[in-house]
């Protein structure tokens, strides 16, 4: 990197949507530290929509990275990408963030396209990668991991830290206005909009469908308006058994990434699984009530005010474990942190935030 000239810098993650959304707002502390620099963001083709809203970043690349599950980088499917994906990378940065700790994709991806300065964190597998090694993050909020590399970035360019603001940094289009007013008007939406989210990434974080359409009907009842049962295109199938008839409305896979953002911020309440609809709904400022199961709600809390949030789990022994693949109780689906969780719990909380009277106690009249 020449003297006065801007740094063309990298953010580069693998991950999910709530993922992305967590580190924007690191993205948007090292514009203002750096005015001048061109900030740029490779991610999957799922993330390329939340990126794309981000309005400190110049450039959003769509990277293709091997599945998640995959432990090792010698399968052929990803050797072969390697060298196109790379490419995409080669003579256009001055530094790459590799913002997950363990990271080898990314990290062999920076590498392979020789960008001067890579920094990411103290992990076997994606240490080998690196230039600058950064201690491996403690028990605190994810969303500070993307300032500790900006940090260093930063010390190595003479530039003061950045200030840590965990704030929303997402700017909607008028597509997405558009496409959230026209969904609304065609299913018919009634005030005040209630919006529920059954599916997310990972099978152990799922709710059974049961609790769900029970959900659905009470809080129907209760608020005189069918709550709006969202999804990707391929949680058609779950958001179809919770609606099962007229519990919910059913509009899974019909919003792009802005109008569901747009949906959220029209909604007086959402009710989701920890999962990138409850980033999304708390970046929007949407009241939500976020049921956690073997993730951990203090690293991966939505970045809102306490007042807007309400977190349902159960206290185990085991939870939260934060293991999504392997975790130690043994479960494929339905871990007893998420069995654990009553349908009640959850309508109290959302009667908090939605102002509701109590729901009467059991045996009262």
């Amino acid at each position: 990197m020449e003297a006065g000239q801007a740094p063309r810098i990298l953010f580069i993650r693998p991950d999910h949507i709530g993922d992305v959304l967590l580190t924007l707002p690191a993205v948007a502390a090292l514009r203002r530290a750096l005015p001048g620099a061109h900030l740029s963001y490779a991610v999957p083709a799922r993330g390329v929509e939340v990126a794309e809203r981000c309005p400190y970043l110049d450039e959003t690349m769509s990277i293709r990275f091997p599945p998640f599950g995959v432990q090792e980088l010698d399968g052929s499917a990803w050797r072969q990408a390697l060298r196109v994906e790379a490419s995409k990378l080669a003579n256009g940065f001055d530094a790459a963030l590799v913002i997950r700790p363990d990271d080898p994709w990314s990290g062999e991806l920076v590498a392979r396209a020789a960008i001067p300065i890579r920094l990411g964190f103290d992990m076997p597998r994606t240490r080998p990668h690196l230039t600058d090694v950064l201690r491996v993050p403690g028990d605190r909020h994810v969303a500070l991991d993307g300032f500790d590399l900006a940090d260093a970035l930063l010390a190595r360019l003479s530039v003061a830290p950045t200030e840590r603001r965990l704030d929303p940094s997402l700017e909607l289009l008028r597509d997405d206005e558009e496409q959230a007013g026209e969904i609304l008007e065609d299913v018919g939406a009634e005030e005040p909009l209630v919006v529920m989210h059954p599916g997310s990434g990972w099978p152990l974080k799922n709710w059974p469908v049961l609790r769900w359409r029970q959900l659905a009907e009470e809080l129907a009842r209760r608020t005189g308006t069918r709550p709006l049962v969202a999804g990707t295109w391929g949680e058609r199938s779950v958001v179809r058994q919770v609606v099962d008839g007229r519990r919910g409305i059913d509009i899974a896979g019909r919003l792009s990434f802005g109008g569901l953002a747009v949906l959220h911020r029209r909604a007086r309440l959402v009710v989701t699984t920890d999962s990138g609809a409850l980033h999304l709904a708390a970046a929007m400022g949407a009241p939500a009530v976020a049921l956690f199961g073997p993730g951990d709600p203090f690293r991966f809390a939505p970045l809102a005010p306490a007042s807007r949030v309400r977190v349902v789990r159960v206290g185990l022994p085991c939870s939260p474990c934060g293991t999504l693949e392997h975790p130690p109780c043994g479960a494929a689906r339905d871990p007893a942190c998420v069995m654990g969780i009553g349908v009640e719990r959850v309508l109290r909380a959302a009667g908090e935030l939605l102002r509701l009277p109590p729901l009467p106690r059991p045996g009262s009249h």
